[in-house]
């Protein structure tokens, strides 16, 4: 409960910097306008959690669909970062995907179904379901790179034996 309403505290009083400091700016250069500001996608992540937190003291089912609609385009975000998995790893991988999306979903619904949501948990959930398939694609990424390091080692290693042996050869055609 406090940490709830530290998080509300938290977001009206960046809106309210915010807000200020725009209008600080207006006024000192009214011919000059602020231009468009395209936030980097980890403070766009914390606006958005700032903002799902404050409209959740409000409207709870209103931050649910917020928070459910920002995971689903996060979610088909990782689908598209997945194209260099190759066969089966990336059958598995969209297989794992379309799971997670049901379960947000399900998630998203369940959380509707109720007379008064609870918003932090519900979002969390969703989050958590994020989360978890970032991690499951960072993993399948991995193998891949580690793969190809050694495959590249292996074939960095088998041409300089190629190499040589082409040079032996030619020695031995000389003679």
């Amino acid at each position: 409960m406090v940490i709830n309403m530290t998080n509300r505290l938290l977001g009206i009083v960046i809106a309210l910097a915010l807000t200020s400091g725009v209008v600080a700016h207006a006024a000192q250069a009214p011919q000059r306008p602020l231009a468009p500001v395209t936030l980097p996608a980890t403070l766009q992540t914390a606006a958005s959690h700032v903002t799902e937190t404050a409209t959740g003291a409000i409207d709870p089912a209103a931050a649910i669909r917020a928070a459910y609609q920002r995971n689903r385009v996060a979610l088909e975000h990782l689908r598209q970062q997945a194209s260099p998995l190759k066969g089966s790893a990336h059958a598995a991988f969209n297989q794992f995907v379309s799971d997670q999306e049901l379960a947000l979903t399900q998630t998203e619904r369940a959380a509707l179904a109720t007379t008064r949501p609870d918003a932090t948990s519900a979002i969390a959930a969703m989050d958590k379901l994020v989360a978890s398939a970032a991690a499951e694609l960072n993993r399948e990424l991995a193998q891949i790179s580690g793969s190809n390091s050694s495959n590249g080692k292996q074939n960095g290693q088998t041409q300089s034996k190629g190499q040589s042996g082409k040079t032996d050869q030619s020695n031995s055609n000389g003679n």
